[in-house]
């Protein structure tokens, strides 16, 4: 039933009553898989962040969950992220093929230098796992970097099969997610983003 959900349903609501996978709960084991990819993606003056520029367009997108491009998959929440609050995303794994699966926030933070938030995989999720988005500001410097931290491990005996070309999928994602994130903090500083704020 979870398999045939994938597919069919991209409805939020039926995810809310899930609770998050024991195997989640229990964290990571030896089998599991660990992503850390961080990336400078624009430079600011030294100190606060800027009003409306790389930082805070970055964290925007984060809490909107505004952070794969439109070819990887679309996220699909109620309102900017809180804890507690279900996220979803319907993930394209090619043409004409796409399923869609749901997380918990279980952690926001956002100060002056820091913002974004963490999921746990829901139970019926392919994935068992956490994973946070992240802008953060060097106040001395000025680099505004983004990252995806995350543990994960296959859930289903039957994606165990395809673990391969999971896993492949996987750091796809979180690079591509990465590149997307890099192209909205820019472009806050680009003519056509401040001209496109504008409107």
């Amino acid at each position: 039933m979870d398999i045939l959900a994938w597919f069919v349903s991209e409805n939020l609501t039926g995810w809310e009553s899930r609770p998050i996978a024991p195997g989640t709960l229990a964290g990571p084991t030896s089998n599991s898989f660990h992503d850390a990819h961080r990336r400078i993606v624009a430079v600011e003056p030294p100190g606060p962040a800027l009003a409306d520029g790389p930082f805070w367009r970055a964290a925007r997108a984060i809490r909107h969950y505004d952070i794969f491009p439109s070819d990887i998959g679309r996220g699909k929440i109620k309102r900017p992220v809180e804890v507690g609050d279900i996220v979803g995303l319907r993930y394209y794994l090619a043409p004409g093929l796409h399923i869609f699966f749901a997380s918990r926030v279980s952690d926001v933070f956002d100060s002056r230098h820091r913002s974004g938030f963490t999921y746990q995989t829901l139970q019926g999720h392919p994935e068992l796992g956490e994973e946070t988005f992240s802008v953060d500001k060097d106040p001395v410097t000025g680099a505004v970097s983004v990252s995806l931290v995350a543990w994960s491990q296959l859930a289903l005996p039957l994606v165990g099969l395809m673990g391969p070309l999971a896993r492949h999928f996987q750091t796809h994602a979180g690079r591509r997610a990465l590149d997307h994130l890099e192209l909205l903090a820019q472009e806050a500083s680009s003519p056509a983003g401040k001209q496109r704020q504008c409107h």
